[in-house]
């Protein structure tokens, strides 16, 4: 495991916590494309038993490898997902960035969701050590899936509330070039910045809406290189 990346992660863990999506001020969450359909609470022994599965992570930090249990049978309505736990997801994993419906019958719910927490990626165990430097406890959350292979996906640089750079990182069809003008003049109708140096730093990833000048919040992740 790249001990660097760790110290890094270490070093700015509150910052990257933060931005878990219930720990996100209200101003930025009204802005969200959609909430959570589900969210399950881990407690930090679930959280050890989710890391010691990762086998450089337990290596690293000397855990015998655990599998994960859930302590409440959930109930979800079966559609496609998007799963996240606390702020990663498995899109580095094949597979697993997309949890379908077809695994989540009324019998198999909690074993589909104890095999997602069972596998998790170095980069996602790497993440997740934030949680055990803040001694805090993610949540594991199930967004409705939404394709987005044709629509554009842009990323905002926010230092301090203030909106420093966009650019287009994923160009479909629906790309327009005046998109990153119109998403300027969005931002800066966001009010009620927090001011907090934990949420200093942030790329916020953003598409457009149906309407002229619409954009709304997919994703939020800290700016870990604009810390010093």
């Amino acid at each position: 495991m790249d001990t660097s990346a760790l110290i890094r992660i270490e070093q700015h863990a509150a910052a990257v916590v933060a931005t878990e999506y219930r720990h996100l001020p209200s101003s930025i969450v009204s802005y969200y494309l959609t909430p959570p359909a589900v969210a399950i609470a881990l407690n930090k022994q679930q959280l050890t038993a989710v890391l010691s599965r990762n086998l450089r992570y337990r290596r690293q930090y000397g855990l015998s490898p655990r599998n994960v249990s859930l302590s409440t049978q959930p109930s979800i309505q079966q559609q496609d997902y998007l799963p996240k736990l606390g702020v990663v997801s498995w899109k580095d994993c094949i597979g697993m960035d997309m949890l379908p419906k077809a695994l989540l019958l009324p019998n198999a719910q909690n074993t589909t969701l104890t095999c997602w927490l069972n596998n998790v990626s170095d980069r996602m165990a790497m993440v997740l050590h934030a949680y055990r430097v803040t001694e805090e406890t993610p949540t594991f959350y199930l967004f409705p899936y939404l394709d987005f292979s044709k629509r554009s996906e842009y990323r905002l640089a926010v230092s301090y509330g203030e909106l420093t750079h966009v650019r287009c990182y994923r160009r479909r069809n629906d790309f327009q070039t005046k998109h990153t003008d119109a998403i300027a003049a969005w931002w800066r109708n966001i009010k009620d910045w927090p001011p907090t140096d934990v949420l200093a730093h942030l790329f916020v990833d953003v598409v457009a809406g149906s309407d002229p000048g619409q954009f709304f919040i997919i994703d939020v992740n800290p700016n870990l290189s604009a810390y010093h």
